[in-house]
């Protein structure tokens, strides 16, 4: 048994026994069917609505198991850092009302493929009723929205990068950098259609994607070096011409106007 199974199996028996929940639910890798001995472990959990300020989050986390450092991350989730194991569990600390919040626009961003993996706890059956909407295949990402929306995000963050490159803040260009690689897996994903891990487009990308498709994405990537960054921005820009292109031949998603300026912004030494 992996660690973060037993983990998960001390949450599971902790849920059953505080009678302040009304439902608690684990979503991401091991909800999925591909946690690993690297995976974290994450979970919703829904306390009753008038119960749910005064739970102490730290001593909860301490139920499961002894906790090397607690912390609220920037997203506003209570991260737990378990001792020994480092390894990492993310849990939200929410209402029962919050479950309403269950909807199908979460599979935007994660999916549950069954209820048997995901369900922890349900004492009303609100959850389980919210989880219709959410438990199933991954989306169909390709559609003419998406692909428009995905080049003209990947257009702004690649100007946006190369302006401030040409300005001499080379630091802050590469930054930049992993926002237009970002949204260059977006579109090969797309291109090859390839649903999987769509919230976090690196995810297996060296199983996801094709060999090529890896190849053009390394050579988007750059050490902190000006020269190494100018010349990921223009791989990057010629990469992405080439996705666009395929992925809307009839109805380009960027003005061909827009493309010729940025080729001589980006392409022209």
């Amino acid at each position: 048994m992996l660690p973060q199974e037993a983990l998960i199996a001390r949450v599971r028996q902790v849920c059953a026994e505080d009678q302040r929940l009304d439902a608690a639910l684990m979503y991401g890798s091991f909800a999925a069917g591909e946690g690993d001995t690297f995976s974290d472990i994450e979970f919703l959990l829904y306390f009753a609505d008038d119960l749910q300020p005064s739970v102490d989050q730290d001593a909860w986390l301490r139920e499961i198991a002894p906790v090397a450092l607690s912390l609220v991350n920037e997203a506003g989730i209570r991260v737990a850092i378990f001792d020994e194991t480092l390894i990492r569990g993310e849990f939200h600390f929410d209402r029962a009302a919050d479950i309403a919040r269950i909807d199908a626009g979460w599979r935007e961003y994660d999916w549950l493929p069954s209820y048997e993996t995901a369900l922890v706890l349900d004492r009303t059956g609100a959850l389980t009723d919210r989880l219709r909407s959410v438990v199933g295949p991954p989306l169909t990402r390709r559609t003419p929205d998406r692909v428009a929306s995905v080049s003209h995000n990947f257009v702004n963050w690649l100007l946006f990068g190369a302006t401030v490159l040409a300005r001499g803040e080379h630091a802050r260009a590469h930054e930049l950098l992993g926002h237009v690689g970002r949204h260059l897996l977006w579109l090969a994903r797309l291109a090859e259609g390839i649903d999987a891990h769509w919230p976090t487009p690196s995810r297996a990308l060296e199983t996801d994607l094709s060999a090529d498709a890896y190849a053009r994405y390394a050579a988007c990537t750059a050490p902190l070096d000006p020269a190494a960054i100018a010349a990921a921005y223009r791989a990057a820009w010629d990469w992405g011409k080439e996705l666009m292109a395929a992925l809307s031949p009839d109805d380009p998603p960027v003005p061909k106007s827009l493309i010729a300026a940025l080729d001589r912004r980006i392409l022209v030494p």
